[in-house]
């Protein structure tokens, strides 16, 4: 009986273990970002207000770039002029330039709660797509 037991307990654990995801539960104060060639990856993440850091992966082979700016706009409509975005019409908070191939960095901001986009904004690559939403509660 005690092993019939056991043997359920087992089978749950591992359903439950399986059904999990790597998105975190609830807001954080650190992001693993990864960039690649054409996209950002931000994990699902929901920022928790206040200093954020975001550790950067460049897993692309392009030289590519991480660029926080607040906005209320959606990170796929942003208004781009010539082949990059316009920052000026956006609140910069900071940004990491330069960042190769296979290169790992960090940025720590302080965020208020609110809409942000994390763009690259290296001629062209915002348009291939490399950019993601990220609220801040």
């Amino acid at each position: 009986m005690r092993l019939r037991t056991v043997l359920a307990m087992l089978a749950m654990v591992a359903v439950v273990g399986a059904c999990s995801d790597n998105t975190p539960a609830g807001p954080v104060s650190a992001i693993n970002a990864t960039l690649a060639d054409w996209s950002i990856d931000l994990g699902g993440a929901t920022g928790k207000s206040g200093s954020i850091t975001f550790t950067v992966e460049n897993t692309g082979a392009n030289i590519h770039e991480f660029v926080v700016v607040k906005t209320d706009v959606k990170a796929d409509s942003l208004p781009v002029s010539g082949d990059t975005v316009d920052e000026s019409a956006f609140e910069p908070v900071d940004e990491i330039e330069d960042i190769e191939s296979g290169s790992t960095q960090t940025l720590t901001v302080n965020l208020a709660p609110g809409h942000y986009v994390i763009l690259c904004n290296i001629e062209e690559h915002y348009a291939k797509g490399m950019h993601a939403d990220l609220t801040v509660e």
